[in-house]
């Protein structure tokens, strides 16, 4: 497409000839933070990969990307400075408010891209209600933050480490400062209780590692350089990065395909 995807990029007209042309439209909305992200990753990691995320699947699938905000909930990264946190009813009605206008304008399909942990629970409840409430469909997909329970687990890569610095050097790699995490040693320092759930050869390990992510608290308390885990920003394997977003941007493609056979209930 010619035009721009992005709501606030578009002249009014523009916007009005894409309805006219589009019987089916779906806003996509993404979400995200702006917090710490290690020493040497951008502040709006987050919200840089879920907008970008949300670009590439309306470009593929004829719909349009409203950037409602760029922090979300992060009062546990406020012990670093540059953090930026939202009471989760600001976040709620953040979403809330957006999906009542669109559906002003007869756009009652949403779908939420979320590419911050903490607001998980948030959003899925602000999605249910916000559909709720305006008679429209908002999804949150799922993620599969404990898929793999014991590599998790293995390495608590769950924060500014070698995955999430994969995705940045994919797709904003000028943001970058690697610089500041050469020579890196870890600083995440586990109580003895919660360290012994790490025991990757005890039972449960999906259990065990979402009690570990449960115990984690805020930042500045367990580790110092605000990296959660022990896996070596270093590492970042690029090719691994873009095997799991080109996976993830599809089955987001595919989703808003089927999702426009379905009509509205």
């Amino acid at each position: 497409m010619s035009r721009s995807v992005f709501l606030h990029e578009m002249t009014r007209p523009a916007f009005e000839e894409y309805l006219e042309s589009e019987s089916n439209p779906i806003a996509i909305i993404p979400l995200g933070s702006i917090e710490q992200h290690g020493p040497h990753l951008p502040l709006g990691t987050d919200s840089l990969a879920a907008t970008a995320a949300a670009k590439e699947v309306a470009e593929r699938t004829n719909s349009f990307v409203v950037q409602a905000c760029m922090p979300g909930y992060s009062p546990h990264h406020m012990g670093f400075r540059g953090t930026i946190t939202f009471q989760p009813e600001t976040l709620a009605a953040i979403i809330e408010d957006t999906v009542e206008s669109l559906s002003h304008h007869g756009i009652h399909k949403v779908l939420l891209v979320n590419g911050h942990g903490g607001n998980r629970e948030i959003v899925a409840t602000a999605a249910r209600l916000s559909g709720r409430a305006h008679g429209s469909v908002v999804l949150m997909p799922s993620d599969s933050a404990l898929s793999d329970p014991v590599e998790l687990l293995r390495k608590v890569d769950a924060h500014a480490g070698a995955s999430e610095t994969g995705i940045a050097k994919l797709l904003f790699p000028e943001l970058i400062e690697m610089e500041r995490v050469e020579g890196f040693e870890p600083t995440a320092k586990f109580p003895a209780e919660v360290e012994n759930l790490r025991d990757t050869e005890a039972s449960n390990p999906s259990l065990r590692a979402q009690l570990l992510m449960a115990y984690t608290g805020d930042t500045h308390e367990f580790t110092s350089s605000g990296i959660y885990g022990f896996a070596d920003p270093n590492d970042a394997d690029l090719d691994a990065a873009r095997e799991g977003w080109e996976r993830r941007i599809g089955l987001l493609v595919e989703l808003i395909t089927l999702w426009k056979t379905i009509p509205l209930p």
